[in-house]
């Protein structure tokens, strides 16, 4: 039973038989809920424990009580329920707790989630039937079934065929989101039932300090060594896109304050200024104190106008009162790193990026903009696992002991 791969059924009817028992504590209470025979909730939790071979539910005379593995389940189960309630509400502008949410939602089936998720992956229908490996007009039956439930515009034409609509792209992106709390409650299960590894996905923002991210990868493998992170580098705005969707768990790197959606959270750890770098012999680098009119006759290698730098290094140049001649213009850090270690350019850096390849200095002459915080970026209600929760304790711990560094440094 895979939750990340709409190929396979989700499970969804048993899991919500599983919930109802979690919560009301009795077969009897569940059944009545859910309006189904006792002899049916019983049925559909055991084969939900032998799907998972994980006993999941006590029984007694004073009712059924959850286990150590039930318990964990129960908690992922809960919190996609409360998502599928969220994401339903949010489409038809409605009370997340209302009753007619829960009676909408217990109508939402395997096959709805599976189709929104794999049109919004495919980009259209045909791209989803194909992934699916079913008739195009077999997957037309459950995507128009819930935009019916819905009452809501899913989809609509392009001139490439049938796509998602804003409010279905935006019901796909809180269906996947539920989706990996199930996921992960697999993870959790596999990890307490015997040595199986937890995972779990980095977005790095270019210019973090990645030795201090490297450091973390390695304390956090020794801690557990059966366990796989994945990190991935990208620009903000892509690392945003998948943090929201689910691709990654958190972003390092540095922080919007605030954060451009109000589903993330941000949370500072340390103040990273910019600083002008060249390369280690170049002329300025010789100086020990370096002012404004000593950098005038060399020439700025510029970051591409969508990124953040730019504005910064415009505001500068400016402030000084000096020449904004754009000669040369990147978004790659390869190759400004190159050009810098070749020649007598300067350009506008982190002063705690650390990936200059021993080939660049930073000058000593302060430059003024408004405060650059490091931290994490995660989901605002995200769970993290132990796995996670290690992962951003050792991250919190290596920038505070750096930043205590550089203060005993300086």
């Amino acid at each position: 039973m895979d939750w990340r791969n709409e190929n396979r059924p989700l499970g969804i009817s048993r899991l919500r038989i599983f919930d109802a028992v979690a919560r009301t504590g009795t077969m009897s209470a569940a059944a009545a809920l859910l309006h189904l025979t006792q002899p049916a909730v019983t049925r559909a939790v055991q084969a939900l424990e032998s799907d998972l071979g994980a006993r999941l539910i006590e029984r007694r005379r004073a009712g059924s009580f959850l286990t150590a593995k039930g318990a964990i389940l129960a908690r992922r189960t809960e919190r996609f329920f409360q998502q599928l309630d969220a994401a339903i509400a949010a489409t038809i502008t409605a009370d997340p707790h209302g009753h007619h949410i829960r009676r909408l939602t217990r109508r939402i089936a395997d096959v709805h989630i599976r189709c929104l998720i794999a049109i919004g992956k495919a980009r259209s229908f045909r791209g989803a039937a194909g992934a699916l490996g079913i008739a195009e007009p077999t997957l037309h039956r459950p995507a128009r079934d819930l935009e019916r439930l819905v009452k809501t515009p899913l989809f609509r034409r392009t001139p490439e065929g049938m796509d998602l609509s804003a409010a279905g792209a935006e019901l796909a992106r809180q269906f996947t989101l539920a989706c990996v709390e199930i996921a992960t409650g697999l993870e959790e299960l596999a990890h307490d039932r015997s040595a199986a590894g937890q995972t779990m996905r980095l977005g790095v923002l270019p210019l973090a300090p990645k030795r201090q991210l490297a450091a973390v990868t390695e304390a956090l493998l020794r801690r557990h060594p059966h366990s796989r992170l994945t990190i991935h580098e990208a620009s903000y705005d892509d690392l945003v896109v998948t943090l929201r969707n689910g691709a990654v768990d958190v972003i390092f790197g540095a922080l919007r304050a605030p954060a451009p959606f109000e589903d993330l959270r941000e949370e500072s750890l340390f103040d990273d200024p910019y600083g002008i770098v060249c390369r280690k012999d170049h002329p300025l680098a010789r100086r020990s104190h370096v002012a404004i009119a000593d950098i005038k006759k060399y020439n700025w290698i510029f970051p591409t106008p969508s990124l953040p730098r730019r504005a910064m290094l415009d505001a500068i140049l400016a402030a000084w009162n000096l020449p904004q001649r754009v000669q040369i213009e990147t978004n790659s850090l390869g190759s400004l790193i190159a050009d810098l270690a070749a020649s007598d350019h300067i350009s506008l850096l982190p002063r705690a990026y650390d990936d200059h390849s021993g080939l660049l200095t930073v000058l000593d002459i302060p430059v003024p903009h408004p405060q650059r915080l490091v931290g994490l970026t995660t989901r605002r209600d995200w769970l993290p696992t132990d796995f996670h929760a290690d992962c951003l304790a050792l991250l919190r711990k290596t920038a505070a002991d750096n930043t205590r560094g550089r203060e005993n440094r300086a």
